[in-house]
């Protein structure tokens, strides 16, 4: 790790915390659509819309709506015998299946609570908590990081970083945000869920993309 990305990921690490301790409850308890005192669940008109809209966005974070669009892409790849192109497909796969890996450890490691079932302070078990008080290996606890998030972000950023064009960049980029945003309003996840996802996927990405890049240029 260079100085440069020691320095990043020091700030980043503080924000994160900065975000847990200070932020997570007033900014998820906001805009997530389940909490009682949200302006979106006193609104239901608006709630309603909201919700459509990001139901098939958080689709975006889940490998097999992913594979629909992954999955035809490559045949034609193999099919047009393009090698770039298959050499980019099989990154972004690769580096979705180690973000994926990674957010699954991490889960098990801090046993998070979703903030839809107890809306408390903080929502961390951690593992130490699963064995003494035997709390279930259940989805309800696996919070932190955002899976969605964490497979749109490794996924997404890479295409972003591959791509050569303005325009297919700012795409790219807009969408694991879009998702990790989906995730808070859908009840689902705390924002530092979603902020250490996108954290995480960036890196990810970048060090992915980086290899790419020279397997391509062989």
């Amino acid at each position: 790790m260079t100085k440069r990305e020691y320095i990043t990921f020091t700030i980043w690490v503080l924000i994160l915390f900065f975000i847990i301790y200070f932020l997570d409850n007033t900014i998820t308890f906001n805009i997530a659509n389940r909490y009682p005192s949200s302006f979106f669940y006193q609104h239901p008109a608006l709630n309603e819309e909201l919700t459509m809209f990001f139901k098939l966005i958080t689709h975006l974070g889940e490998p097999n709506y992913i594979a629909l669009g992954v999955i035809p892409t490559f045949v034609y790849a193999k099919y047009k015998k393009d090698k770039k192109l298959e050499i980019l497909i099989l990154g972004m796969v690769g580096v979705m299946i180690l973000g994926s890996l990674v957010s699954t450890a991490l889960k098990f490691i801090f046993m998070r609570s979703r903030p839809y079932q107890e809306w408390n302070n903080l929502g961390f078990y951690y593992i130490k908590d699963v064995f003494q008080k035997k709390i279930p290996f259940t989805g309800g606890y696996m919070s932190f990081p955002s899976g969605h998030t964490m497979t749109a972000s490794c996924g997404y950023f890479f295409l972003a970083f591959m791509s050569e064009k303005k325009y297919a960049k700012i795409i790219w980029i807009v969408l694991p945000i879009l998702v990790g945003l989906s995730r808070v309003y859908l009840s689902f996840h705390w924002t530092s869920d979603v902020f250490a996802s996108l954290g995480i996927g960036v890196f990810l990405a970048y060090r992915y993309q980086e290899k790419t890049k020279k397997r391509l240029a062989q």
